[in-house]
Parts: C-alpha cells; structure tokens; sequence
C-alpha cells in the first residue's frame, strides 16, 4: 500500500473497526476487532514484528511454544508465584506505541506517527486484533528484561504469557516480590490476583497443571476421556462407534502431548490410541437408522491399564 492508501485507511478507520462485547475466560471483554484493509494491515505488521528476536522468558506470543512449554518451565520449583497485570492492553497508549517505535527501533517520527495511528484503535491497544499480543510484549520488553533481571538476581525462573506472570523458586522472597511490584508499577501497570502456591500439590499455569516436577494433563481431557469410553460402550453401530473413536484419539493424543511420549504413560496412551485404531479399522461404516441398527460387538486388545481415567 501507498502512504496515502495508509492515511486514507486512518482517516476511515471507523469503517474497518467491528466493536462487540463478548466473555472471555469468565471476564467481559469489549473488543475492537480490525477488519478488511486495516485487518490486512494488522496481519502484515503482526508476520514482520514476529522477526524480532524474542526473549527467553516469553512464552505467549512465541511461535512454537505453547501452554505445556510454559509450565514445564516451573516443574523444578518448589512455591510458585503467579500475578496478573490489569489492564495490560487498554493501558498500552497509542504514545506508547510510538514512543517504541521512534526510540526503540529508530523509525522517523513521522513514519512512527502513522504506525502507532495504524495499529492503535480509539487512542490504545485494540483488544481483538492479531498485532496486540506480539507489539504489546514489545512495547512494554524493557519493563519485563527489569522484572527478569530481579528474578536472576535471585535465582527464580520466570515466565511470561500475555500479561500473566509466573515465578518459581526453591523459595520466592518478599523481597524479590517488593522490587518486581515496583518495576512494573514503573512501566505504568498494577498487579492483582497475586498468588503464592507450592507445587507439592496439582497447580494449574495457564491451564495446565504441574505437581512433583513433573506436567500433569488437565482435568478436561481426562474428563472427555472418560466420556469417550463410556459412550464408546453403549454406542449401537460401528458408525457411532467410529465418530466416537475419533474424538477419542483427539483427546489421547493431548493427554500424551501434556504427559509426554516418552513416559510410562504415554506409551501406554499410545498403545491405546493404535488399539482403537485398530478396531475402526475393522469396522463397516454404513447408514442405519435406529429401527434397523444392531449392535455388533468387536473383540478388543486387552491390556492391564493404570491409567487414571480408569
């Protein structure tokens, strides 16, 4: 695009703006979500922004680290300490973001002017576009490289996802805890939900328990794994049985991401998974009705389970 296809898509931005308010993890969010040009323009900053080498205390956004990666970085801590950042986006100001890219990366006032226009919807970071995660974590490094630095001092880990901060330790001082408050109060923000938890019990980091050093599966999959075998047992024809099967791999194959497939139990999980594969194998698929359906039993291989679903 030309810089006056830019200034014309700011001058309309209204226009490419969709506004809704929707719930999100048990909190109302009112989200700004960038469509048609100024979408494309979010996309295309969003891919050249993720060239920026990114630290290593930064989980979320980071290409090919995810949840699971996050907590395994805190399987070796004995107490944990979790705080949120409120207000983490809406408080990101469009002088925010040019202030970043004037000084941090050198672009000219000017250039940097339309940049932080383009990105920034009603004067702050859009809550619901694709850029918001990536620039944020930018915008905002050098008040995390400050908490980081903290964290080393004292021999903690830390780990960043979005706006939730996770740190562990042998022991998290007060002190430490004091220093990193004030670094970010210093970058413009409040912590809340402040929790100290120990990982002698199942502890939940961005939805994924740990406990013992090691990372557990959440409850959910072992939920819909105990669903999946149940249904699997009153189902009335090999099509059910088959559609059932497949959900079933899906969630066998996420609780042996999370336990991992090297453990004891995850290669029993994926004997279980080539098992049921097996048995879909077998089967003949074919359009019953309800009236004219007669269950058929299939023998299935079996084995002493010790997983927990059982």
């Amino acid at each position: 695009m030309t810089k006056d296809q830019l200034e014309a898509i700011v001058r309309d931005k209204e226009r490419y703006i969709r506004r809704q308010t929707v719930e999100i993890n048990r909190k109302i969010r009112n989200l700004t979500v960038p469509t048609g040009k100024l979408r494309m323009v979010h996309e295309r900053l969003k891919f050249q922004l993720n060239k920026i080498k990114q630290p290593s205390y930064l989980s979320s956004p980071r290409k090919g680290i995810g949840q699971r990666d996050n907590a395994e970085r805190h399987i070796g801590g004995a107490q944990l300490l979790k705080l949120d950042i409120r207000q983490f986006y809406p408080k990101t100001m469009q002088e925010d973001i040019w202030r970043w890219a004037h000084h941090s990366l050198g672009i000219m006032d000017d250039v940097a002017g339309l940049f932080a226009k383009l990105v920034a919807i009603d004067g702050r970071m859009p809550f619901g576009s694709p850029i918001s995660p990536v620039l944020t974590a930018l915008v905002h490094r050098a008040m995390f490289d400050r908490v980081y630095a903290i964290c080393d001092s004292h021999g903690l880990t830390m780990s960043l996802w979005v706006d939730d901060l996770t740190i562990s330790g042998i022991e998290v001082p007060g002190a430490a805890v004091a220093d990193i408050r004030q670094a970010i109060r210093a970058g413009g923000f409040q912590t809340h939900k402040i929790e100290y938890l120990t990982t002698a019990r199942p502890t939940d980091i961005t939805g994924v328990p740990i406990a013992k050093g090691r990372v557990l599966a959440p409850r959910s999959i072992h939920r819909r794994i105990q669903e999946g075998y149940a249904a699997l047992k009153t189902a009335a024809s090999d099509t059910e049985r088959s559609n059932i099967i497949d959900k079933l791999l899906s969630a066998l194959g996420t609780y042996r991401y999370h336990l991992g497939p090297s453990t004891p139990e995850g290669r029993l999980t994926a004997d279980r998974m080539h098992a049921l594969k097996q048995r879909r194998s077998r089967m003949t698929i074919i359009a019953v009705t309800p009236q004219t359906q007669s269950p058929v039993r299939l023998a299935t291989p079996g084995s002493s389970s010790v997983l927990p679903w059982e």
